[in-house]
Parts: structure tokens; sequence; C-alpha cells
């Protein structure tokens, strides 16, 4: 009964999913979000063009407000699978991401006092390191042009962080 039961659950689901990003198609995202690592806020832009049936690579920039004299610009060129469930000609999609990137940070002048009183200056200085990423989001249309999304992902690199974006895109 369970193995019935199962069966009937993915056939359910299978019936809902349909071939919706096309090879060719792009879109422009524009999005706020929050870096786990350093604490911080930031918004970026994320180009996405589909290179096959459900298939696409999407390269982003992201910009991080400085908190603690830390400033952050990451870039990044994920891939997407997209999945995309539909029913009554409405629906949604998700995606798994894998990708590449590159953290950068700038530290600004700071002062430290030390456990004795003692004020020591620090210069600015700044720092990159390259990243694998993986994580997934999900897209909801609000137009035949217009979607909202959400993205979590997280960076392997020498300083992991986890990035959490929620944007508006438009298809051309």
């Amino acid at each position: 009964m369970k193995k019935l039961f199962l069966s009937a659950m993915i056939a359910l689901a299978s019936v809902g999913m349909s071939a919706q990003t096309v090879k060719g198609e792009s879109s422009v995202l524009g999005n706020i979000g929050y870096q786990s690592n350093y604490e911080r806020f930031g918004t970026g832009v994320q180009w996405r063009y589909a290179i096959a049936n459900n298939l696409r690579i999407a390269p982003d920039i992201t910009f991080f407000f400085p908190k603690n004299k830390a400033t952050g610009l990451d870039l990044n060129v994920n891939f997407h699978y997209v999945f995309n469930f539909k029913e009554n000609g409405q629906g949604f999609s998700v995606y798994p991401l894998a990708g590449i990137g590159m953290q950068n940070n700038f530290y600004g002048k700071e002062t430290i006092k030390t456990d004795g009183n003692q004020e020591i200056k620090t210069d600015r200085s700044n720092s990159s390191h390259f990243a694998f990423n993986l994580g997934g989001g999900i897209s909801l249309p609000i137009s035949k042009h217009s979607y909202l999304n959400a993205e979590a992902k997280f960076m392997f690199a020498e300083e992991d962080n986890m990035v959490i974006m929620l944007g508006y895109g438009y298809r051309f």
C-alpha cells in the first residue's frame, strides 16, 4: 500500500512539471539581501540567459554595505537548472544552483583598544578569495515579463558564508 501511495504521489507531482525556460530567454534581476558571515546587507544585479532548455547561466555582482569597517563586493557566475511547475496557466519555478565566485572585502582604517588601554591604528587592507557556490532559488511570475525571486547560496571559500537575496526581475 505504501509503494502504491508513493507511486501515485510521484505521478501527480510529475504531471505539474513543464519545460518553460526556453533557450535564448534572458532577464535581468535587481535584488537586496543579507550576508551571514559579516552580518551585513547588500544590493546587487543579476543577468540570466538560458543556454539550453531549463539550463541558464546567471552572472551577478553584489555590493555589501560597510559594517565594522568592512565593505564587500562579490562577483559570481552560477548555473541554474530550472524546474517549472504549472497549473491552470499559473505556476512557479525552482532551481538548484552551482557556480564559482570571488569574494572581495575592503577593510577601512580602524582604531583598536588593547587590554592595557593602548590604542593601535590599523591600515586599510583588501582581501580576495575564490569561492565555490551551491544553493537554490524560487521564482514566482507576476506578469508575462516580470517575476519575484528568492535565492540562497552557500559560498565555500576561505571565509565561508551564506547569502540570501530577494529580488524583482524582468524577462526580455
